[in-house]
């Protein structure tokens, strides 16, 4: 009988996207069902224990580890990653530990940032060390070691696999159609939820009242430098990008437009002539679209029409925050 493996793929998140996609990627070239649980976080014990429940349905346990340990689980000295493993090592799982041979020379925002952080990533990879693991530096080798990780399992550790639904009861059909429905819809689900909340990892970020020096030039060479708030600019911009985009053009145009406002609030006349065709550095305009793309405001999208011109939408979080920052407030008259 045919059979198919299901393989849990447990790792940190947004350090480790492109070699998470490229170990779905080779799990899925050699049979396998990638069983990914990272878009449930174990923030509450009904999330856990659907988590639990997805290891022990899974035939292998599979990790990545680059240079972060995770988040620490709520009441926990421990990872949601380190406490999937240790679950799977409990239920008896075969394990796999992809590790990266060198953490050290990681980019910092891909490691630990502090001493507490890097011990218990240390700690932690020196237990992987011990059992069955395989060392990678880039993506290339990150496939290869999943190639014969997972190969060397199966000739070692046989699971009971899935057999194909051929040749399977059709109540047991029925059954696996309905548990991947279920879970596509709670997976749907939480990624409409999360889109509409602030990204994590933007705190460090500059927002709100804190300022940048802006520069506009008059197509005769004449400079109005000064300083706005990220407020200022967002609630400039930010409106523009509701619903299918706009392209870069637009964005100089409302800084501009935030510019002009500066100049008439310090009685700073500029002759007409100033505003027919002003432009900004092209610095300063990336300066402002990757800040709002760090922010969850803005995603830049390729146009529909002309693929090589980029537009920059409002995130659903971005549509909300844009909504918030131009909305009347009690007291102000409309």
């Amino acid at each position: 009988m045919d059979k198919r493996y299901q393989v849990f793929v447990s790792s940190t998140f947004d350090d480790l996207r492109e070699e998470r996609a490229a170990v779905i990627s080779a799990l899925l070239q050699i049979d396998c069902f990638p069983a990914g649980m990272e878009l449930f976080p174990a923030a509450d014990d009904d999330s856990w224990t659907l988590i639990k429940s997805v290891i022990d349905d899974s035939d292998y346990y599979l990790i990545i580890l680059g240079g972060r340990y995770g988040t620490l689980a709520a009441a926990s000295a421990r990872s949601y990653t380190h406490l999937e493993y240790e679950y799977a090592l409990s239920v008896g799982k075969p394990t796999i530990a992809l590790l990266h041979s060198s953490p050290g020379s990681l980019p910092a925002d891909k490691t630990e940032r502090d001493d507490a952080g890097r011990k218990r990533f240390d700690d932690f990879r020196a237990d992987l060390r011990k059992k069955n693991c395989r060392l990678w530096s880039d993506r290339g080798e990150l496939t290869a070691a999943v190639f014969t990780g997972i190969q060397h399992l199966k000739r070692t550790r046989p699971a009971v696999g899935w057999a194909r639904v051929a040749e399977t009861d059709e109540r047991l059909k029925d059954e696996l159609l309905r548990v991947r429905r279920e879970l596509d819809e709670v997976k749907a689900g939480l990624e409409e939820a999360r889109s509409h909340n602030e990204p994590a990892g933007t705190e460090d970020l500059a927002f709100g009242p804190e300022k940048m020096g802006i520069a506009v030039q008059s197509s005769y060479g004449e400079i109005l430098a000064f300083d706005a708030t990220w407020e200022e600019i967002v609630r400039a911009v930010l409106p523009l990008t509701f619903g299918a985009g706009i392209e870069d053009h637009v964005i100089v145009g409302a800084l501009v437009s935030v510019a002009r406002e500066k100049a008439e609030q310090a009685q700073k006349p500029f002759p007409r002539e100033f505003w027919e065709e002003p432009t900004v550095p092209r610095s300063l305009l990336s300066k402002v679209i990757n800040q709002m793309v760090a922010l969850g405001l803005i995603e830049a999208t390729p146009h529909p029409l002309s693929p090589a011109v980029t537009l920059y939408r409002a995130t659903p979080y971005g549509a909300r925050e844009g909504c918030r920052l131009v909305a009347v407030r009690r007291g102000v008259g409309a």
